[in-house]
């Protein structure tokens, strides 16, 4: 199975649905061939404009998800004719629902009590889910020790899928860096999905999601942290956009 990909900004996004990548990626997982997945938002996409090394990384990936319908939008002006996006978290709620016993899961990122939390959750949806690892790294800046260390554990594991929740942009960096340390594992950045599947926060209500505006729903939750990030990269995801249209 081959993913089609279009530019959104540079960027190429697989143009496909839920079903789509969740058959992909278990695909990749049986194949056990090394892999780094992302779901892109619009603030990955111009993030990668803004820097072009992040950029770089970011096209390197096997696989970026449109994870935000002006991506999505986007996409379809150029043909692609999808209805949804591919959200991070739901993404990972409905693979591993699917998810045979013969594939393992890791999960690197977020607070100790998050992870036991979600841990919990998880096996009350698919009681049968192999969780071979967690781990929550130290909040400091890693050494080469430190990333040694973190490659023996989720390769001794024997982990399929390892989820990381890093935070947008430091997870993509993250698995870039770290790829030549891996022979096999399928690698997905996948943000704030640990808080949501652990249900510490609410995902925004379905019609808010369809219209592009979850950043409205999150930034009520969290005005402090996230207001001047939405303001800048929503303006220059805009920008950069307009500016593409008046080049064609």
């Amino acid at each position: 199975m081959i993913l089609e990909k279009l530019p959104v900004l540079g960027i190429p996004l697989a143009c496909t649905n839920y079903r789509g990548a969740c058959d992909w990626l278990k695909q990749q997982a049986e194949a056990q061939s090394l892999t780094m997945a992302a779901f892109s938002s619009t603030h990955l996409v111009t993030e990668a404009n803004r820097d072009l090394k992040y950029g770089e990384i970011l096209k390197s990936f096997d696989a970026v998800f449109p994870d935000g319908m002006p991506n999505v939008w986007n996409l379809n002006l150029q043909g692609a004719c999808l209805r949804d996006r591919v959200y991070g978290p739901y993404l990972m709620q409905q693979l591993i629902q699917e998810s045979p016993r013969t594939l393992k899961h890791y999960f690197f990122g977020g607070s100790e009590s998050c992870l036991r939390e979600m841990k919990e959750k998880l096996l009350e949806r698919q009681p049968t889910l192999q969780i071979v690892g967690m781990f929550s790294p130290p909040f400091r800046k890693w050494s080469e020790e430190d990333e040694v260390l973190f490659a023996r554990q989720i390769s001794e594991s024997g982990a399929d899928f390892i989820w990381v929740a890093l935070g947008g942009v430091k997870q993509e960096r993250w698995i870039y860096e770290n790829r030549h340390r891996y022979v096999r594992g399928v690698f997905l950045a996948v943000g704030d999905a640990f808080e949501l599947l652990a249900e510490r926060r609410s995902f925004a209500p379905p019609w808010m999601q369809r219209f592009g505006v979850t950043w409205i729903y999150r930034l009520i939750q969290e005005p402090k942290r996230l207001w001047k990030r939405y303001f800048i990269y929503n303006s220059l995801y805009l920008w950069y956009w307009l500016r593409q249209l008046c080049t064609l």
